[in-house]
């Protein structure tokens, strides 16, 4: 009954359009860039720009939600928001200088985006506490495993590393306390935890913050 009462306290709230559009735009382009690293061609490029920015949604959507197509399918600006993001991307690429960094600094700004995006969406959908903090993660971080699966690498998001799930569970976290208690308009929560996620996640590549494994793993 309390995570009932406490979801519903914070529910009632829709955030601009603006706030997706940034995360699909910013996980579109490390998805583009990701596939120009490995030497995509253009089909290559803006398949996994579509993925990475929409595969969050479509775990979420699928698994916890299952309400319908995902928003990248049904919103009529996303579709268009993800391949204008992989075409400029294809434009701009040589100009890139360290592909590396530029991913991890343009995710960072959409791991934020997507945290706040899949809070709304699983308020919306009437999923308790936990429930919404799991859909909140799973979009934040979705996008980024399928990519990283399907250009056969290791995904970041299991490896003992640089703060990156916790970095989105966080996220969540901030945004729904501020809804709860009613700290700030639910727009300017939406941008305090966006800038959170992102100062966060640079702070911990800059500085290293790492997690650490459990135990040595097996030798093969």
């Amino acid at each position: 009954m309390l995570l009932r009462a406490l979801v519903q306290d914070v529910e009632q709230f829709e955030l601009p359009i603006t706030f997706s559009i940034v995360a699909h735009f910013t996980f579109g382009v490390t998805g583009a860039l990701a596939g120009l690293r490995r030497g995509y061609d253009v089909i290559g490029v803006v398949f996994l720009a579509l993925i990475t920015a929409g595969g969050g949604g479509l775990i979420r959507d699928g698994l916890l939600i299952s309400r319908g197509p995902p928003a990248l399918l049904t919103d009529r600006y996303l579709m268009g928001t993800v391949l204008i993001a992989a075409i400029l991307t294809l434009f701009f690429y040589r100009h890139a200088g360290r592909v590396g960094r530029v991913i991890a600094v343009i995710d960072a700004l959409g791991l934020g985006a997507f945290a706040v995006h899949g809070v709304q969406r699983s308020l919306e959908a009437g999923l308790n506490i936990p429930s919404v903090v799991l859909g909140g993660t799973v979009t934040a971080v979705g996008g980024g495993l399928l990519r990283d699966i399907l250009v056969r690498e290791e995904p970041l998001l299991f490896k003992p590393g640089q703060f990156y799930g916790m970095v989105a569970i966080g996220g969540c976290g901030i945004f729904i306390a501020q809804l709860k208690w009613q700290l700030v308009a639910p727009d300017d929560a939406a941008l305090y935890t966006i800038v959170a996620v992102f100062v966060v996640r640079m702070l911990a590549i800059r500085f290293n913050w790492r997690t650490t494994a459990l135990q040595a793993p097996a030798a093969r």
